[in-house]
């Protein structure tokens, strides 16, 4: 059973026509889970925005009836002696086997699919995965991959007393071209985040289908097995410009390779460059910036037969015809307040205001 935020989010992107692959991935769920949630959206006749209407507890109920759930009190397999014996086995390992001699024990326990599914969790947790990994699929102009560089390099000078600082690079990279963009700022806070994503969309001047950022607290609360949480910035930032923000698996480098290795790219050629100059400001830092990330995505790719032949090429020919235009006006952050409870009087204090909450907040 999935919570309301995941019936309502697989629902949405289902309806924008998202592919099932990347509703799964946003939500962490199966194609099974995606196809009993939209089948029975279906079923109900109701738009969206109807659902939504109607209590938390009343759209889970509508997708998940309550006669509908079992709860499994079956202990989980001693996976332990399980993985043992299938060492043991050798090349006659067969784990269908074990679940019979399982299930003479436990005539109540978990049928065949489950029990494989909780032993592959058991060895992923325990042992690690064997280490196989896909190519990386490349869409022109799909993703934004949207990280920190790991490095903080002391380059900021203190004009009066020569003393340095460190900063924080903040680094987009699109999934096809590689062609990057790069942002000094003194935190890595979320309005700095933000800031570097709006300043990164307005460099490229088009927007990318989805943005695919680490799972940094600035811009993702919670991202595990079963909820995607978006920091409230983040999500009024995805509205605007109506994009996915489709986050890297938690804890899986490989799911965002082209960020990590432009990232580790910058740490040498954009920091050892700006190692060679003195600066007084963020301003002459992003200057400087600006000019070594232009010469980088104007170099051509070391491989000759890459039909990409440069960052800046790759952009303009394959990446940016397949972007969508920027929206009109500029994404601006705002201040975050939650309020447990509004009071009687309708009246919650803010700063040296008090809003009266009527439906909309309004400053008495």
């Amino acid at each position: 059973m999935k919570n309301y935020a995941t019936i309502i989010g697989v629902i949405d992107l289902r309806l924008k026509g998202i592919s099932y692959k990347d509703v799964q991935r946003r939500h962490g769920v199966g194609s099974s889970t995606v196809t009993l949630i939209m089948g029975r959206f279906k079923a109900l006749g109701l738009t969206l925005e109807e659902l939504k209407s109607k209590g938390q507890n009343e759209v889970v109920d509508a997708i998940y009836p309550p006669e509908n759930r079992r709860r499994k009190d079956a202990a989980l397999p001693d996976f332990e002696s399980i993985h043992r014996r299938m060492l043991q086995m050798g090349k006659r390992a067969d784990l269908s086997f074990l679940w019979l001699k399982y299930k003479e024990d436990n005539p109540d326990g978990y049928q065949l699919t489950q029990f494989y599914k909780h032993y592959a969790d058991w060895r992923k947790e325990n042992c690690g995965d064997d280490g196989a990994s896909m190519p990386v699929e490349r869409v022109p102009g799909e993703k934004m991959y949207i990280d920190w560089v790991g490095d903080h390099p002391e380059l900021l000078t203190d004009p009066e007393t020569g003393e340095l600082s460190k900063v924080h690079i903040f680094v987009t990279t699109l999934g096809f071209s590689s062609r990057a963009y790069a942002e000094i700022f003194l935190d890595e806070k979320t309005p700095s985040f933000i800031a570097g994503t709006v300043n990164a969309l307005a460099a490229y001047g088009a927007l990318p289908k989805y943005l695919v950022p680490d799972n940094l607290k600035a811009a993702i609360t919670k991202n595990n097995k079963d909820e995607l949480v978006l920091s409230a910035a983040y999500s009024d930032l995805e509205d605007f410009y109506d994009v996915v923000v489709l986050p890297a698996p938690p804890r899986k480098p490989k799911g965002k390779p082209t960020v990590e290795n432009q990232a580790r790219h910058l740490e040498v050629h954009l920091i050892e460059k700006l190692k060679e100059g003195v600066y007084t400001s963020i301003e002459e830092l992003n200057a400087a910036t600006v000019r070594i990330v232009a010469a980088i995505n104007a170099r051509p790719f070391k491989d000759k037969s890459d039909i990409r032949e440069s960052r800046d090429v790759a952009f303009e020919k394959y990446d940016k015809p397949q972007m969508r235009p920027l929206p009109d006006g500029i994404y601006s952050t705002c201040d975050y307040k939650y309020f447990l409870r509004v009071p009687d009087n309708y009246h919650v204090k803010w700063k040296a205001f008090h809003l009266t909450w009527n439906g909309k907040l309004e400053r008495t």
